[in-house]
This record gives structure tokens, C-alpha cells and sequence, in this order.
């Protein structure tokens, strides 16, 4: 039984601050995946450093893998997780199997305005990705897209409790 809510967004930081709003809203645990690599690892330059380049970089990733595992474990969670964590490996089947997905959507232009203006943070290897290929594939692997462009963060989460209300309604009327 799915017990969480993960979110997929582009920018970090409004994806944090929409789900800090909502955990509280909700009263549910709110959780960060990279927050808790961090954690865990600490400086991971000096992992590449004492490791070396390569076996730096696996021992992150196993450590990401490992996160991830853990994270699904927990019950009535907020999860936000990089698209880069999350579409890594099984870690999206893992994380889909124990929580709900929102997409938050934003459109080619905010992503630029919010990436220049607000200091969030954006992968560099997303950013190279054509941004309407990594848009249908988040469409199609969430249970909730919100269209986020034109929204604060207070204003994102009002608009988000509607809509998982209305999921959980058509949810409950498919199985009736």
C-alpha cells in the first residue's frame, strides 16, 4: 500500500519548498534523498579523492541506491528526489511502489527565469536534455501533474490539495 508522496521537479529548491508547505499541511514526515546522501557521505570530493575517480563515483552511487532503499521503507513521507536519483536504476520502481508521484510541471521559460533568478540549483545533464522529452516522460510516469509556471510555492501547495483530492476521489470511485 502506498503510504507516501514523492515529488519529480526540475528545480530543486521550489520542489524542497512545495514539499516543506505540504508536510506540514499534511502532518507527514518530509524527507530530502540528496539531503540524506549528503549526510551519509559527507565531502564526496574527498571520497574521490581517497577512492579514486571511478571507485569514488560507484561507492556515491551505491550510497544514492542505498537511500533510496531505505527511504521507501518509510511510512507517511514527503520524498523529494532529483530526476537524476529518481530514473536511476530500479530506484523510480522502488519509490513508485510505496508512494504516489507528483509531477511538478513547469514550463521551458519559468525554468529559465527561476534557474537565473532564484539560485536553484539544476543539473547540468538535465539541463542538456531536450526539455520537452523530460517533460512527457514525467507526464507519463506520475499519478499528479500540477502545472506549477505561474505559482509560489503557498500558492502551488493550495492548488495541489485540490488535486489530490481529486485524484483520491476518482481513485476511490474506479474501485467502487
Amino acid at each position: 500500500m502506498k503510504t507516501n508522496i514523492a515529488f519529480i521537479c526540475l528545480l530543486e529548491n521550489y520542489a524542497k519548498n512545495v514539499a516543506k508547505l505540504l508536510s506540514e499541511k499534511l502532518e507527514m514526515f518530509y524527507v530530502n534523498v540528496e539531503e540524506m546522501v549528503q549526510f551519509e557521505l559527507g565531502d564526496q570530493e574527498h571520497i574521490k579523492d581517497a577512492l579514486g575517480a571511478d571507485a569514488g563515483d560507484k561507492y556515491i552511487h551505491d550510497c544514492e541506491h542505498k537511500v533510496v532503499k531505505n527511504v521507501t521503507s518509510f511510512e507517511n513521507t514527503i520524498i523529494v528526489i532529483e530526476p537524476k536519483n529518481m530514473f536511476d536504476g530500479d530506484n523510480f520502481d522502488k519509490i513508485a511502489n510505496t508512494s504516489y508521484i507528483i509531477y511538478l510541471q513547469i514550463s521551458p521559460k519559468y525554468f529559465e527565469q527561476r534557474c537565473k533568478y532564484s539560485g536553484d540549483y539544476v543539473d547540468e545533464a538535465l539541463s542538456q536534455i531536450d526539455f520537452t522529452e523530460q517533460d512527457k516522460a514525467f507526464v507519463n510516469k506520475s499519478d499528479i501533474v500540477l502545472n506549477c509556471s505561474t505559482f509560489k510555492e503557498q500558492k502551488a501547495v493550495k492548488k495541489l490539495m485540490k488535486a489530490i483530492n481529486k485524484f483520491f476521489k476518482k481513485t476511490r470511485a474506479r474501485k467502487a
